[in-house]
C-alpha cells in the first residue's frame, strides 16, 4: 500500500493507521506528502506503520532531518519532479 497525503491536518500517523485499518494491511510501503509540521512523536508513530517515510511539500525540514536520522533505511528525499519506482 502506497499512501499519498496532502497537508495532513488530522496526523499522518492518524490518517496512515485509519488507512491501514480499514484496508486490513498491517503496514503501509510508502508514507509521501505534507506531514503539516508533525512532532517527533508523530513521526515516530509513522515509522512504526511504513516501510518507507517521504516527508514532503509542508512536513518542513525539521521533520525531514528527524526522519533522515533516526530512520535513514525508511526516509526517502522527494521534492517537485521525483520519479519514485514502486
Amino acid at each position: 500500500m502506497v499512501i499519498i497525503v496532502g497537508c495532513s491536518h488530522p496526523g499522518v500517523d492518524r490518517l496512515t493507521g485509519a488507512l491501514l485499518e480499514v484496508s486490513g494491511y498491517e503496514r503501509a510501503h510508502l508514507v509521501i506528502g505534507g506531514f503539516h509540521y508533525p512532532s517527533r512523536r508523530t513521526l515516530n508513530r509513522l515509522a512504526e506503520m511504513a516501510e518507507f517515510i517521504a516527508p514532503a511539500h509542508c512536513s518542513g525540514d525539521e521533520a525531514k532531518a528527524y526522519v533522515r536520522k533516526n530512520y535513514p533505511e525508511k526516509f526517502v528525499g522527494v521534492r517537485t519532479g521525483t520519479i519514485i519506482e514502486v
